[in-house]
């Protein structure tokens, strides 16, 4: 971290004090946000620096460059900066950021809110140079913190142009004060203090009003002119001469300015322009001199434009618009020199381990061969502390055969790019790294220190090569990844070593083997714990909770996740559980577990808060799920247009992305269940022909779950020898994997089955077994599910329960008579169907044989309206024709 960009920088030697300006700052102390935006060299950074020295105001200064438009270097710099007012602040937000699992904008964010609250004293946060802020996820969070901004702390913003945010809406809610162009602009009178009262230059009033007309206050050519008139004895004239723009004015003074200086000076300015900030020691390196300190001293005493960023003197940096003039001229003279002065450049900060500055000077002439050999020096450590838009920019740089020269860069460049879905383009690098790094271990002494940096390093890349696979569901590769990754790791590296033993659990589970999974994830989860990583360790208990969820321990699975949040709790993250996306399969796993409990208000209540977390990150397959389950829980709510939609919107992003077969029977199994609960029959065999279900077919792990509502399509249509079949081969399957969720949706088939073929008492027999494997964990959510079907054999059961001891636990009894009570009861209070006033209206003139047209007419909306009207009745009535509405509200006594 540069500490030189939270220095406030001096308001310099013969400041003008604008007590006007000051006036209106003071106003902003009272408002969420000051905007000062100008073009460059109207005076921004001075007057507030000048401001914050007069006032003795609490203030955090981030002088910003292009680095900063990685959100992470942002957050970490805005922290840094409000330390320096309350050294207790950020600490925990600081260490989710130094992550390779770099935190969402919004959660970290968020976090910082609620510590800035506790800060008891009013400040102000200065962000200078806004204007090269162009990343929308730093202008996101920016606007978010001006959204929510606590009343102890006012937002500066110093820019050339406004900024990308809700500046017309602060305005109108009274929280914004701006000052522009037009504020900044010295009067007649600031000029005469400045060149006659601090510079003692002795200006006649026509003077002061020509250069005032000439320059139009403009503060960086009132600055270059004054340096102008040094010595000069025809002031008067000089001003006349000064014509044209700014821009003109700008190069003529800038002429003038280099003309007073001696050669040596000249030479100084012109080749230390490109250095960006500079020191006495760098100067001297690239300059070949030793007495850059003295000059640097002289030239901030003679107001040449040089800006102190420490309060040691230590080091400089030139005025951005005196820079860039400089460096004008430089360029043209002698491109081949500012190749030499940046190389130069480039060497000094590597050689003192100030590698940021070192590699954009090595950018900056397009040496990329320097480039790469110095970010492969530090992209672990960047990639570590969560600087992941940074190692993207470097990727989108440099040429991709270059790339492919430096093992380390293309692991964590790969890796990065993985996470954010670019799966195609990250394979090549990671194969090129694969290569070459097995060929060196092979060429390598065994003996070596090097063959352990190699073996490491191949470790890790096996590591990014099975977590790659894993997205494609590729689990073969998979395996032969995790087992390379273990052979070249050591325990000593437990991040790395976690992520590894959690690939193989996700490629055991893909197979069907979840005993072997789930020790896998037991494994990846000691060693996640000792890396403190905290995003992996949520992401491993996600998975461990979902696999016992599948064994039917949904007790343990709830544990796990209750645990975890509670954790986040007592480490002062719990604002985070509800922002960070990577939380929405801990409230998907609660929001299920509730269900089966039947406890709906708590499923829905946890579905939604994933479901808003799901939309704030990018993992399609955690996305579908969610949307997959809201859909479930929708329309056990009766909502079941909204669930309709949950699920066309599922199918959709499974459609535009590649998804593992496992996932896209999970969404095509929730169809087909949703046309069998409605008797769509129809439908439901136009799903089964789309994706060539048949009895005859092999029934695995990955489509087990589409095969049990399969079979209960069979039975409906009293297809039972072909329902036998499919029955006896999940049996055996089920049996082998041990889940006992499957098995108890098999029991309950079962009984159906034998229902249907009046076989009474082995539909009882499947049906209480069922139970007496659902009491334990109090899985009531299956039996509901299937109450329309099997209704009448619960009825049977709680009758023998009163007469015979049985392994079914009187708890869970008590608590699905409960249940079901309140089922009742839901549908008692919901007479209607669920249907809206308006929808009982279009009900009633469907009854009366209107057209669409008609109706739209009789109760005057559109046409469009009385459509959805008639889909909404449809649907909740379970019917597929409005001859059936009729006859299905009549059934029901709405008509």
């Amino acid at each position: 971290m540069l500490l030189t960009k939270l220095h406030i920088p001096a308001a310099g030697y013969n400041i003008v004090h604008r007590s006007g300006l000051s006036e209106n700052l003071n106003v902003g102390l009272s408002r969420k946000l000051i905007l000062v935006s100008a073009p460059a060299g109207f005076g921004k950074t001075t007057m507030v620096s000048d401001w914050i020295a007069q006032t003795k105001i609490p203030a955090a200064w981030l002088s910003l460059d292009s680095g900063d438009n990685d959100p992470a270097v942002f957050l970490s710099y805005i922290i840094s900066g409000i330390q320096s007012i309350h050294s207790g602040f950020g600490h925990g937000a600081q260490v989710l950021l130094n992550s390779p699992n770099a935190p969402s904008v919004e959660s970290i964010i968020t976090l910082l809110i609620n510590e800035i609250l506790n800060i008891p004293r009013n400040f102000i946060l200065v962000l200078d140079d806004f204007h090269l802020i162009n990343s929308s996820e730093v202008l996101k969070l920016v606007a978010y913190l001006l959204e929510h901004i606590p009343g102890n702390i006012h937002i500066v913003i110093l820019t050339r142009s406004d900024p990308a945010l809700s500046v017309s809406r602060l305005r109108s809610q009274h929280q914004l004060v701006e000052l522009r162009s037009s504020d900044l602009s010295f009067s007649a009178n600031d000029i005469s203090i400045l060149f006659n009262k601090k510079l003692k230059l002795g200006l006649s009033v026509d003077d002061v009003y020509s250069l005032e007309s000439k320059t139009e206050g403009w503060i960086a050519g009132l600055q270059l002119t004054a340096i102008s008139m040094k010595d000069r004895e025809d002031i008067s004239e000089f001003i006349q001469d000064l014509k044209g723009d700014n821009r003109y004015i700008m190069d003529y003074l800038m002429e003038e300015v280099l003309k007073v200086q001696t050669d040596e000076i000249k030479e100084f300015l012109l080749q230390t322009s490109s250095l960006g900030q500079m020191s006495a020691p760098l100067c001297n390196a690239v300059l070949n001199r030793n007495d850059s300190q003295s000059i640097l001293e002289t030239l901030e005493k003679n107001n040449m434009f040089v800006i102190p960023l420490d309060t040691e003197r230590t080091w400089y940096r030139y005025h951005h618009l005196f820079a860039d003039l400089l460096k004008q001229r430089l360029r043209s003279r002698n491109q081949e020199e500012v190749i030499e002065l940046s190389n130069k450049a480039c060497n000094w900060f590597e050689q003192h381990d100030m590698f940021d500055f070192a590699i954009e000077h090595a950018l900056s002439i397009k040496n990329h061969n320097k480039s790469i050999q110095l970010i492969g020096k530090v992209v672990e450590e960047m990639w570590e502390n969560g600087r992941h838009s940074v190692i993207l920019k470097y990727g989108d740089i440099l040429p991709d055969e270059l790339i492919k020269t430096n093992n380390e860069f293309c692991l964590y460049y790969s890796w990065i790019l993985i996470s954010t879905g670019q799966i195609q383009k990250a394979e090549p690098f990671l194969e090129s790294a694969r290569l070459k790094t097995t060929e060196a271990i092979q060429e390598s002494d065994p003996a070596s220190v090097k063959i352990q940096y190699y073996k490491k390093l191949l470790g890790k890349i096996s590591v990014a090569f099975a977590y790659l696979n894993s997205y494609e569901e590729h689990s073969e590769k998979t395996f032969d990844s995790c087992k390379t990754a273990l052979e070249n790791l050591s325990e000593d590296d437990p991040l790395w070593y976690s992520w590894a033993w959690f690939s193989y659990g996700i490629a055991y589970f893909s197979n069907g083997d979840l005993f072997r999974s789930f020790d896998a994830f037991q494994k990846a989860f000691e060693y996640g714990k000792k890396s403190g990583n905290v995003y992996l360790i949520t992401t491993i208990i996600s998975r461990m909770a979902e696999a016992e969820q599948q064994f039917g321990h949904y007790k343990s699975a709830y544990q796990k996740c209750s645990e975890l949040l509670t954790l986040m709790r007592d480490k002062g993250y719990d604002k985070i559980t509800k922002t960070d996306w990577r939380f929405t399969s801990v409230y998907l796993n609660m929001a299920y577990t509730h269900y089966m409990w039947a406890e709906f208000d708590k499923a829905y209540e946890n579905v939604n808060v994933a479901y808003s977390l799901s939309k704030k990150g990018s993992d399609i397959m955690l996305d579908a799920s969610v949307l997959l389950f809201y859909s479930f829980i929708q329309y056990e709510r009766g909502e079941l247009l909204d669930s309709e939609e949950k699920i066309n919107a599922a199918e959709e992003l499974i459609k535009q992305n590649e998804v593992s077969p496992y996932f896209k029977y999970a969404i095509v199994t929730w169809k087909l269940a949703r046309f069998v609960k409605l008797k769509k029959y129809v439908q439901a065999n136009d799903l089964v022909r789309n994706y060539d279900l048949a009895a005859g077919n092999d029934i695995s792990h990955v489509n087990e779950a589409i095969y049990l509502i399969f079979v209960r399509l069979l039975i409906a249509e009293a297809k039972l020898s072909e329902a036998e079949t499919v029955l006896t081969k999940l049996h055996t399957i089920i049996i082998q994997s041990g889940e006992t969720g499957p098995m108890i949706d098999l029991k309950i088939s079962y009984a159906i089955f034998y229902k249907t073929q009046r076989n009474h008492q082995k539909a009882i027999a499947n049906l209480m077994e069922a139970m007496e494997l659902a009491a334990e964990e109090n899985l009531i959510g299956f039996f509901l599910f299937c109450i329309d079907e099997a209704g009448d054999l619960f009825k049977e059961i709680f009758k023998i329960l009163t007469i015979s001891e049985t392994n079914i636990s009187v708890s869970f009894i008590d608590n699905f008579k409960i249940a079901l009570e309140k089922r009742n009861k839901r549908n008692k209070t919901n007479p209607d169907a669920g249907l809206s006033t308006r929808e009982l209206d279009v009900l009633k003139l469907i009854a009366k044989d209107l057209t669409n047209q008609e109706i739209a007419d009789k109760l005057f909306v559109s046409l469009q309206t009385v459509k959805t009207h008639v889909k909404n009745v449809l649907l909740k009535l379970e019917v597929d024709s409005r001859v059936q509405a009729v006859t299905k509200a009549k059934e029901l006594g709405i008509l």
